[in-house]
């Protein structure tokens, strides 16, 4: 009995020892799924001071994979762009920390209402689509980045995790005044290989572990594979407009201190201003109606201080009016200043 105890007890203390030093082990070194765990207890002991053969015990288990991923916007600010735009983008980036290879079902959707980094969202954008980074350069390129979904990510067992940067492309509405879209990317896990058509699927919580059976544990946030995050999308005018008049000269005082009196010359200067950080505004186009009570002055019409002539930018109506081809106005506050004069009636 007591030999028979002293087994017991020893063979008890080797497995516990050795299941605990492969537990640490595996947790510290984020061990892949499907892993094939082994360890062996043995015992030496005598009998009647006679050496006994040595005896031993194994046991084997897989180990289990751990879905676990997170999803994360990109620059952590909102995109800036301007209405009517198509194929704009904004980035994500999509992080395996689970065990075991994974592929990813994307997809993109508006995100309605709710603040977000510079307003709340009033607006819808369209034709979403998800693209992935295929080269890791994270900047979209139409002719490269064509998949869809993530086919197949693995787990970096240097850095712990692999993730991928993908893209939300949507064309702008649009508008005529500064507007907040706001957008979600949804990654749900799915089989490797599948390009994201076949979802994972995981072992029900009342099912005992199987310790020769990869098993499949959902071990993210909300424990259905499934994470998302939110961009937005800045939807700001342009261009900008401003307009001021002053008094050229009157007929009284001439240029001395001139008055806004009947026969005063006055000017108008329009200035148009491009905030873009990316783009020329084209095709820029600036009008203005003769006002009532004042004549149209021939001959003073100017874009950016070169002369236009009344035959390019003065209609003589109805109405009367100023309307010059400005061309493009550069991004990065370039400008165009349109200026003309008109007296004001005598009678």
């Amino acid at each position: 009995m007591t030999i028979a105890r002293h087994v017991k007890c020893a063979s008890l203390a080797l497995i516990a020892l050795s299941s605990v030093g492969v537990l640490q082990g595996a947790y510290a070194n984020g061990t892949a799924s499907g892993t094939t765990i082994n360890n062996t207890a043995t015992v030496d002991y005598s009998v009647g001071s006679v050496a006994q053969s040595q005896i031993s015990a194994a046991v084997t288990f897989v180990v289990d994979t751990k879905i676990d991923l997170t999803v994360e916007e990109v620059s952590t600010n909102a995109t800036v762009t301007h209405h009517s735009l198509s194929n704009v983008v904004t980035s994500f980036r999509v992080a395996n920390t689970g065990n075991s290879l994974q592929g990813y079902r994307l997809s993109a959707t508006n995100e309605s209402g709710g603040a977000l980094f510079l307003g709340t969202d009033t607006v819808d954008v369209s034709n979403l689509r998800t693209f992935v980074d295929s080269n890791a350069n994270g900047v979209y390129e139409p002719l490269l980045d064509i998949a869809t979904h993530v086919d197949s990510l693995a787990t970096d067992p240097d850095v712990g995790i692999e993730s991928v940067v993908v893209f939300i492309v949507a064309d702008m509405p649009a508008g005529s005044t500064t507007q907040y879209a706001n957008v979600r990317l949804t990654a749900q896990a799915a089989v490797p290989g599948s390009n994201g058509a076949t979802l994972e699927t995981a072992t029900p919580l009342n099912v005992a572990d199987n310790k020769d059976v990869v098993q499949i544990v959902f071990a993210d946030a909300g424990r259905d594979a499934t994470e998302f995050a939110l961009d937005q999308y800045a939807l700001t005018l342009a261009l900008s407009l401003s307009k001021t008049v002053v008094v050229i000269s009157d007929p009284i005082n001439n240029t001395s201190f001139p008055k806004a009196i009947p026969g005063a010359v006055m000017q108008y200067t329009i200035l148009v201003t491009n905030s873009s950080t990316t783009l020329p505004a084209t095709g820029v186009t600036v009008s203005d109606n003769i006002p009532a009570n004042t004549t149209f002055v021939s001959g003073s019409i100017r874009l950016n201080g070169g002369l236009v002539s009344d035959g390019s930018g003065f209609i003589n109506g109805p109405p009367a009016r100023v309307v010059v081809d400005a061309g493009s106005v550069p991004e990065n506050n370039g400008t165009a200043e349109v200026t003309f004069q008109v007296t004001i009636n005598s009678n």
